[in-house]
């Protein structure tokens, strides 16, 4: 995301949806989503645009990121930015001037529960193992996930996936060993990371938030 556009641009919406395939100027209008521990965030966002037919080519499937601050004023560094990709959009509706839609924005990690699998096997690999297979076949790159484990994890002499897709299949294999997962953003190649952790120091604890107050 180019920083300098919330500085420079001519809008003071406290609110940037920022998505690079997208040739259309977008004003977020509302949004609402929820975090979770070893569970897909998701975003859903209300913007307005003057283009009143975006192509949905343009979004589906494409990255985003939504800044959360104070305005062109407020300083970058105290702003919460969400990246992911669009999984989700509807037109909801349109006037004379500018028409109104809605997207979801989730990691991409959502997108494996569009592979789904009848049947398949893996031999003689731990689940931390078939897990890091499976996001290497979705190309993630190693900077794009994080293993932190404490437990010794064996290797099996086969792990089945049957009749279901890839998220589902990696979200049962690490409920069942006791793995969970979180996401952080990567700022430098403003990117969500993926970190599949087995004990509490992964995460991070009395983390100081700044309070902007309500403006409007």
């Amino acid at each position: 995301m180019d920083t300098s556009s919330i500085i420079t641009g001519t809008t003071l919406n406290r609110y940037q949806l920022d998505i690079p395939s997208c040739t259309a100027s977008l004003d977020v209008e509302e949004f609402s989503g929820a975090e979770k521990l070893s569970e897909l965030y998701y975003y859903t966002i209300t913007f307005t645009s003057a283009e009143k037919n975006i192509d949905a080519s343009q979004l589906l499937s494409k990255p985003a990121m939504l800044t959360m601050g104070g305005g062109a004023l407020q300083q970058l560094a105290d702003c919460k930015r969400v990246h992911g990709v669009v999984t989700a959009l509807r037109r909801i509706s349109s006037s004379e001037d500018q028409s109104k839609y809605q997207i979801t924005l989730e990691p991409f990690l959502s997108l494996l529960d569009k592979q789904f699998r009848s049947h398949r096997f893996f031999v003689n690999k731990s689940v931390p193992e078939v897990v890091e297979q499976v996001l290497q076949e979705h190309h993630l790159h190693d900077w794009e996930y994080e293993f932190y484990l404490k437990q010794h994890y064996p290797r099996r002499e086969q792990i089945n996936q049957y009749q279901e897709s890839d998220l589902a299949f990696i979200q049962r294999l690490l409920a069942e060993v006791g793995i969970f997962y979180f996401f952080t953003l990567q700022e430098e190649a403003q990117s969500e990371v993926v970190h599949f952790a087995d004990a509490q120091r992964a995460l991070t604890f009395d983390k100081t938030l700044p309070v902007t107050a309500r403006r409007g």
